[in-house]
């Protein structure tokens, strides 16, 4: 019996480890999980009342499980008093098991210089690069890590800058607060209108994005006469470094290669019948080289691509205005990320050569980790300020009269931005009457609570996950804010 009991308390013990372990496991994910989107949206919450944000990451979790099963037991033997012969044996037991689990939690405040650095620097071109090949919606990347885009025209009179900023302007109480600052306004509803086209260009397959790794030396380098040896061509490998020779000046540089990514627009497919009114069985497709840049569609691609576009309904509040010819033109040469490519770089006389209203390089300047967290976090009131008002829009002061939008009758926030992009970058707190929505993460800062819902307006079916999209890609992005335990000091770690 004692056999028995003990062989059966060994098996309990075996089976309880396996179902321990597993719940301890889904217990752990879950609210790291949990954490983890709670600290973002905390640091939003923080970034909306313009409070600093903290960042706290789980180091190490370190979990010593104890499982221990023992049997005890006794036996004896007892006879009658009145007669010796008659006895029987009589006896016990009891098994015990105990389970015990001593987790240890590391948790490290990121107030390094390293990380610091990371919040403060502009997210680097590579980051976009790889996020848009992933697949996610371009305009959405647009919104979130873009702070202006800069763009350099070619005018009767010379070269000239148009800046377009990717900012509300603040929400005031006065009446007709936006006649005061129609420059704010005209960007902001400039850089919605060409979010709307590139994403409808990129639904529709017309927008490629291209890499182009470039050789940049070292300024404090002064180059090599000769050949570098063997040991030069090792150390620079291990520091990510490359040498190049420089055929001007004929010395070998030491830099490194940059990634260029430059987005193009993809010539359009045409259908039989288009092909036959082009020179019939003999009209050939255009094949894509990549050595001649982004020049490989004409004019008569670019009206093809534009009825078609205008053929989208997310396109009607496009029909009017020059934002649709803009983008298609500036995007005929390319629209690189942050820098300029070394073909984009405009001379003087270039701009004076070239002919006018021409775009001359095109580039887009991102926005630091930080700074897209707070652009995030405080856009939503503004828009909603500009929405409800239902502004007018004024044309941008920025480009010649022959460029501008149509100053005939000025459009209303709601009739110049497509639906596609009327809506906040992120809404972090619900309206009135919008209570039903679904809440994917919820904390309370400052007597308000901060959520992120889905959308309830059920009109563009494209954006009922818009603000969830937005958060994951936030989060995907805060990841880079980590730390690398094992050379953290340990004075710092609390446990």
């Amino acid at each position: 019996m004692l056999f028995l009991i003990g062989l059966l308390s060994l098996g309990l013990s075996g089976c309880s480890a396996k179902h321990l372990l597993n719940r301890d496991f889904r217990g752990f994910e879950s609210v790291y999980a949990e954490t983890s989107n709670r600290e973002v949206l905390l640091n939003l919450a923080r970034l909306e009342n313009r409070e600093p944000t903290y960042f706290f990451k789980i180091g190490q979790i370190t979990s010593n499980y104890r499982l221990v099963a023992s049997v005890t037991g006794n036996a004896s033997y007892a006879v009658s008093s009145s007669n010796p012969t008659v006895g029987g044996p009589a006896g016990g037991g009891n098994h015990i098991m105990s389970y015990e689990n001593d987790p240890i939690f590391t948790f490290i405040p990121v107030s390094d210089e390293a990380n610091a650095k990371l919040l403060l620097n502009p997210v680097p071109p590579e980051t976009f690069y790889m996020l848009y090949e992933q697949g996610w919606r371009v305009d959405q990347l647009f919104r979130l890590m873009v702070d202006r885009i800069e763009i350099t025209w070619a005018t009767k009179s010379g070269c000239r800058v148009q800046t377009i900023r990717n900012m509300p302007p603040p929400a005031y109480s006065a009446i007709n607060q936006y006649e005061d600052d129609k420059a704010a306004l005209s960007n902001y509803v400039s850089f919605l209108r060409t979010s709307a086209v590139v994403y409808t260009l990129q639904k529709h397959g017309y927008l490629m994005l291209r890499g182009k790794r470039t050789f940049k030396a070292y300024n404090d380098h002064a180059g090599l006469t000769t050949p570098p040896a063997a040991k030069d061509l090792i150390d620079a490998s291990a520091k990510n470094a490359v040498w190049e020779l420089d055929e001007k000046t004929n010395k070998w540089m030491l830099g490194e290669k940059i990634l260029n990514p430059v987005f193009c627009l993809v010539p359009p497919i045409m259908s039989t019948e288009q092909t036959t009114g082009q020179g019939g069985a003999e009209a050939k497709e255009h094949v894509i080289d990549s050595t001649k840049g982004c020049n490989v569609v004409n004019s008569n691609d670019i009206a093809t691509i534009k009825k078609r576009l205008l053929e989208d309904k997310s396109m009607a509040e496009l029909k009017e205005g020059k934002t649709l010819d803009n983008v298609l033109h500036v995007l005929q040469g390319g629209f690189s990320i942050a820098e300029m490519t070394n073909n984009q770089e405009v001379t003087e006389n270039q701009c004076a050569e070239a002919p006018a209203f021409s775009a001359m390089s095109s580039h887009l300047v991102m926005r630091s980790l930080i700074g897209l967290m707070a652009a995030a976090a405080q856009e939503q009131e503004p828009y909603d300020a500009i929405d409800q008002e239902r502004a007018l829009i004024a044309p941008s002061p920025d480009l010649p009269r022959e460029m501008q939008e149509s100053n005939e009758s000025r459009p209303s926030f709601l009739k110049a931005v497509p639906s596609i992009e009327r809506i906040p970058l992120l809404r972090l707190t619900s309206n009135t009457g919008d209570h039903e929505r679904k809440q994917f993460a919820t904390v309370s800062y400052r007597n308000k609570t901060y959520s992120i819902p889905d959308t309830s307006d059920k009109t563009v079916p494209e954006n009922e996950y818009w603000d969830r999209d937005m958060f994951r890609l936030i989060s995907e992005l805060t990841s880079q804010v980590t730390v690398d335990i094992s050379k953290f000091p340990l004075t710092e770690i609390l446990q």
